[in-house]
């Protein structure tokens, strides 16, 4: 019995003209080299741009009406009326990180809670902010720094002022060992500042006072902040 043996040629599927679903793929993959694949384009991301941002547990806190506080209106505006009469009584190590989590609040009440908080506690129990307590402010006050509003990072810088002089500077020199955490995102709000300052003054367009001034100002007050703790930072500020 004899059998004829033929060559079947299939057909070349990279030569086909039927219509394929093109799916996009990561640039420099090998799935790039596929017929069928569209290259994606690279994401423009701003890292510059403001970031909304929500405390974990103070606006939980203030609508439950756990805070010993309320906002109190009298004549010349709006103060901070505390629950109890002295303030050296209450738990700070408890209570100041809550008020410190509302930092990278921007809504009213929130906002105004949160910093006149942190004022009241330093000015009046400054001497109760020990080294565990700080810790436990770290991590609040960079995410208030990275939502990159200029008004929230001018609140922390605040905040970061009367730290240091706190308990006649003893605060200052506990927050030393934290610079390492806080520093660099200064550092790099300040260039970038300084950089948004240089673009407008060659610019000629009208822009507001407030929106020419504010990487000035901006720049200005992280230098002040920078000197404060280089003052209340003791022998070792500086080399931090």
């Amino acid at each position: 019995m004899s059998y004829c043996c033929e060559t079947v040629l299939k057909p070349n599927i990279l030569d086909c003209e039927c219509s394929l679903r093109k799916y996009c793929v990561l640039p420099f993959s090998i799935q790039s080299r596929q017929r069928c694949s569209i290259v994606c384009p690279l994401i423009n991301r701003n890292n510059f741009k403001k970031q909304i941002c929500r405390s974990e547990n103070f606006r939980l806190f203030y609508e439950r009406g756990d805070l010993p506080c309320t906002i109190e209106h009298i004549t010349k505006g709006q103060r901070l009326k505390w629950f109890i009469n002295d303030l050296e009584t209450l738990n700070i190590y408890y209570y100041l990180p809550i008020f410190t989590d509302g930092l990278c609040e921007t809504k009213y009440p929130y906002s105004f809670i949160a910093l006149q908080g942190i004022l009241d506690l330093i000015a009046r129990a400054s001497h109760k902010i020990d080294g565990e307590t700080l810790s436990k402010l770290i991590v609040p006050l960079k995410r208030a720094l990275y939502t990159n509003d200029p008004i929230v990072i001018s609140r922390v810088l605040f905040v970061l002022q009367n730290l240091a002089r706190g308990n006649d500077g003893a605060v200052g020199i506990a927050l030393v060992p934290y610079f390492n955490q806080i520093l660099p995102i200064i550092n790099i709000i300040r260039e970038r500042n300084q950089e948004k300052s240089y673009r407008n003054q060659k610019s000629c367009k009208i822009i507001d006072d407030f929106e020419k001034n504010i990487e000035t100002n901006l720049v200005r007050l992280i230098n002040d902040t920078l000197i404060v703790l280089e003052q209340f930072g003791g022998q070792d500020a500086f080399i931090n």
